[in-house]
């Protein structure tokens, strides 16, 4: 199906707020007089569209009006409609070919999503084929990874995530509509993929998908297994304090690229503590532990959440207390290493490729080439047919084809022999009860925070 037309019996779903489904009658109503040819299930698929593409980070939907007015006729009339009548918010600036509008569900509608087939053959067609026209050009941007869009093309989700749905978040609202909105993605044959020009990093249905979706994700009928690398960006930065001239080549400015040649790096005692702390994994517990000792009481994600902010972060103090605690109890402790990658993010002005946010576009390019151009590379050279499909710092394999402990020798091998140090890898095992053991307490209960969900400037912007 993935290169043809949607066939007979094959179903596509609409994901409506509960409090607008149950007031689609007065809306329809409104809007019919307004919009010449008013069809309710175009109205229906702008709703899905906004639905469908809600991030957990800030709860709006990034959409161009090209691809909405390509998925649904008048659909920019429709959309005007529903921003008139207040059931949608339309935020930020849009600029042709740098950013678009954000849209949301306003306050008052903001819901369950429910789940409704879309049964209009017309309209079904014309969505079939403007997926396949956003793929084709997308694949513009992914042209060297050809082997890992073909699989994409072939995931499918087992129908046993409902279940998993309703027994854990039923009454979760943000994070039930965000797993839905992923499967029924995929369900939907939505399959999208694009690499990052500024991070250069592979983004995928799955890469921002909730981690306890993984486990009914299929290739080809196949479970899939995710082999992840333990404390990634830690890890990678161990570079920048051992040989910092090696990933040069991956910045595009010059001025950058002189300056990791030049970097003079000494192998301090704190540098040493360091780089055995990330590479045996510990460098959260240890923290953990120094900010409970300061009065600062976090869990594990929070302690990483702080030290990924520490790491990335402008470098004036910052505003709030807990990282600003974080910060110099981090400093304290790893006095050469604040140093070095401080001179790393270097100063306020200038664009992302000046200012402080170059070290964690740094970190996730040098991620981005070990996982895509080397990694991955080899994987399919050498275990020809196995399923390969990354997420940003992982990669998902099949569980049948008995290929995880293959995958896994070759991430540790080329991770060793570009990093120098030998990496913590994982296989993440059954993930629905790992996420329910790792609840955060209090404020947030039950949200997991998964860093892959954000790019390379996200832990910059907190001061």
């Amino acid at each position: 199906m993935n290169s043809k037309l949607m066939q007979s019996g094959e179903k596509y779903y609409q994901l409506i707020p509960a409090k607008v489904f149950y007031r689609l009658d007065s809306i329809e109503d409104s809007l019919k007089p307004e919009i010449k040819g008013f069809c309710p299930d175009n109205l229906k698929e702008v709703l899905s569209i906004i639905s469908c593409h809600v991030q957990k980070s800030d709860g709006t939907a990034t959409l161009k009006m090209e691809y909405i007015k390509k998925l649904v006729p008048q659909g920019d009339k429709y959309l005007k409609g529903l921003i008139d009548l207040k059931i949608v918010i339309r935020s930020g600036n849009a600029i042709k070919g740098q950013t678009s509008y954000k849209y949301s569900f306003t306050p008052e509608y903001l819901s369950k999503y429910i789940s409704i087939p879309l049964k209009n053959a017309k309209l079904m067609r014309r969505i079939q084929l403007a997926q396949e026209s956003f793929r084709k050009e997308a694949s513009k941007s992914v042209r060297n990874h050809s082997e890992q869009t073909k699989y994409l093309r072939q995931l499918t989700i087992d129908e046993d995530y409902r279940l998993f749905l309703e027994s854990n978040y039923s009454i979760k609202t943000e994070q039930y509509n965000d797993i839905e909105a992923s499967a029924k993605r995929i369900i939907n044959r939505d399959i999208f993929y694009s690499v990052d020009k500024t991070s250069g990093r592979f983004h995928s249905n799955i890469t921002n998908m909730a981690k306890g979706l993984r486990p009914f994700l299929r290739v080809k009928g196949e479970p899939l297994v995710n082999i992840d690398i333990k404390n990634s960006q830690p890890y990678l930065s161990t570079l920048i304090l051992t040989s910092p001239s090696k990933v040069s080549f991956l910045t595009e400015n010059p001025a950058f690229a002189m300056l990791l040649q030049s970097l003079k790096v000494s192998l301090s005692q704190d540098v040493k503590n360091y780089i055995s702390l990330v590479i045996s994994g510990r460098l959260y517990e240890c923290l953990m532990q120094e900010f409970a000792r300061e009065g600062l009481e976090l869990t594990r994600d929070e302690t990483k959440r702080q030290v990924l902010r520490v790491l990335f972060a402008r470098n004036r103090l910052p505003k709030d207390e807990a990282n600003r605690k974080a910060r110099q109890i981090f400093t304290n402790r790893f006095p050469t290493v604040h140093r070095i990658f401080s001179k790393v993010r270097g100063r306020e002005s200038g664009d992302k490729f000046h200012n402080f946010k170059r070290f964690a576009i740094l970190l996730q390019r040098i991620e981005s080439y070990l996982m895509l151009d080397v990694i991955l590379k080899r994987i399919y050279k050498e275990l020809s047919g196995v399923i390969a499909i990354t997420i940003h710092d992982s990669v998902m394999t099949g569980i049948l084809t008995n290929n995880v402990e293959a995958v896994r020798k070759i991430m540790t091998e080329e991770l060793t022999f570009f990093v120098g140090f030998q990496p913590k890898i994982k296989i993440e095992e059954n993930i629905e009860e790992k996420e329910e053991n790792k609840k955060i307490k209090g404020k947030g209960e039950g949200e997991e925070i998964n860093t892959n969900q954000y790019d390379a400037t996200t832990f910059v912007s907190f001061n």
